[in-house]
């Protein structure tokens, strides 16, 4: 497991007086429902297994969250995760998925358009936008919704004291509860432990093709969001992800 240190990729991140200090941008702030992250942090103030914010405030235009700064807390390494370490994930997942918060319904035709009116389809990714009109159609399939973070990255799980913890929740909504495993195994993964997570998971056949089509909305999704991002910040990383989302797809 990684040391976790002060930086952001999409945020600006400081260490000061041993407190964690994020302060958002316009380029985030456009996309991102703050209001939305700010109730649902308001809502599990007592959930054990969620790291909160001691305080948020907007201020000027930006939105700045603080928290303690933990210096020996761990991100998830991985490179050495084992079945053991895919059981616990798959156990936190279930447990935010238990929640029952008052949360907007993510809108996967409307996020996407967030991004495809900016910057346009990508053109290699053009022969799949039929294929991704079909999954969005059909995206939840009469399933209940659940609580989910919507941002499995490893940087968002924290080991503190042998515990795993969630944090970061930007992204969260009601949403399929597949969407979670889906990003976690495309924000997370490598393809080489995809079978080990798969087995954990030990879905049914119907559930195996929508998780695959959440895998392929995703990619295409995100790969949007890096074009997004790489417009308005000119980092090459964004490039880098973007050309990664769209190998997957491809």
């Amino acid at each position: 497991m990684y040391q976790i240190k002060p930086s952001g990729l999409t945020n600006k991140i400081i260490v000061k007086k041993k407190k964690f200090i994020k302060k958002s941008n316009r380029q985030v702030d456009y996309f991102l429902d703050r209001q939305n992250e700010n109730h649902f942090y308001q809502q599990v103030q007592n959930v054990v297994f969620i790291l909160v914010p001691t305080k948020i405030i907007k201020k000027w235009n930006y939105w700045i969250s603080q928290m303690p700064y933990y210096p020996n807390t761990k991100t998830l390494d991985i490179q050495t995760l084992n079945e053991q370490g895919m059981e616990k994930v798959i156990d936190l997942i279930k447990q935010l998925h238990a929640q029952k918060l008052d949360l907007k319904l993510f809108d996967p035709q409307a996020f996407l358009e967030l991004f495809t009116n900016k910057v346009g389809v990508i053109e290699q990714l053009k022969p799949w936008t039929a294929k991704i009109d079909a999954i969005i159609k059909n995206y939840y399939d009469d399933v209940s919704p659940v609580v989910s973070h919507n941002d499995l990255i490893p940087e968002n799980f924290l080991i503190k004291d042998q515990q795993m913890y969630l944090i970061d929740f930007e992204y969260v909504s009601l949403n399929h509860y597949l969407f979670d495993y889906a990003s976690f195994m495309t924000e997370s993964l490598k393809k080489e432990q995809n079978p080990t997570f798969l087995k954990l998971l030990n879905l049914n056949n119907q559930e195996l093709i929508k998780l695959t089509e959440l895998m392929q909305y995703q990619n295409y999704l995100w790969a949007h969001w890096a074009k997004y991002m790489y417009q308005n910040s000119k980092n090459e990383i964004f490039l880098a992800i973007m050309e990664n989302k769209i190998a997957r797809l491809n």
